[in-house]
């Protein structure tokens, strides 16, 4: 049985601090492999350890020690996690009271993200049977948007990773729809500081735009245009995949 945990006034745990993978063990199944740093935090020894895994529905919690002896269970299969290969987790760290005096959430691990030029870091890839005869969508979960792919596609995880057809096609019109989701269909303000998904998105998307963050609605889709326009420009997106074919 879980213990019920006090959250009350508890800190933040910098993401900096953390780092967790994911890999497959030989019978598939997936397993995350977590480094912790508790620099910083203020954090008594004898503080406990917890790091809990959870994708939509499904949820599991690993005790993983205390600060002064950080000691994660040698199994880390997430066996009750719904998910094929996009994990969130949280990170505790729990007094002798049991109040949570410390907490990261919402640490989005993929298992396999695509390294070429092209890759998005704000954007986590999914691999699923749920598509039906799509290829591939964007899901808005709560924490942000996910790229949902496919796997009845043959070889997709290697598509993914280096296909420059599937960058050309795909990002593109991926960071137009999460764009015009933030600008368009949730109306955020731009111009509004802030840790949200959209936020970081906005940050990502300015580093591409060659004018300033639009002032209201009806600037926000010619701005979009001219992200995407210099992404693209950018990644030479069209370039590689005419060289891709040039060199089957």
């Amino acid at each position: 049985m879980l213990r019920k945990l006090n959250f009350t006034e508890r800190a933040r745990i910098p993401r900096a601090n953390i780092r967790v993978t994911l890999r497959r063990d030989a019978d598939g199944t997936l397993v995350f492999d977590p480094r912790l740093s508790f620099d910083d935090i203020g954090a008594a020894p004898t503080t406990r350890v917890f790091i809990e895994a959870y994708y939509r529905t499904s949820f599991m919690r690993f005790d993983c020690g205390s600060v002064a002896h950080f000691a994660p269970p040698d199994d880390r299969r997430l066996t009750e996690i719904d998910s094929t290969s996009l994990v969130h987790f949280r990170v505790k760290l729990v007094d002798d009271e049991h109040r949570v005096v410390a907490v990261a959430d919402d640490i989005v691990v993929s298992e396999q993200k695509p390294e070429a030029t092209g890759r998005l870091p704000l954007l986590p890839v999914s691999f699923t049977g749920a598509l039906g005869q799509q290829a591939w969508r964007i899901a808005f979960e709560p924490n942000g948007p996910v790229l949902e792919l496919n796997n009845r596609v043959d070889d997709i995880q290697d598509v993914a990773r280096s296909d420059a057809a599937f960058l050309a096609l795909v990002y593109p019109a991926a960071v137009r729809q999460v764009l015009t989701q933030i600008l368009l269909i949730d109306a955020h303000d731009a111009h509004e500081a802030g840790d949200e998904w959209w936020n970081f998105w906005l940050q990502w998307a300015g580093q591409y735009a060659t004018s300033p963050l639009p002032a209201d609605a009806d600037e926000a889709p010619y701005w979009i245009d001219d992200v995407v326009d210099a992404f693209c420009n950018r990644q030479t997106l069209i370039d590689g995949w005419r060289a891709a074919r040039r060199e089957r």
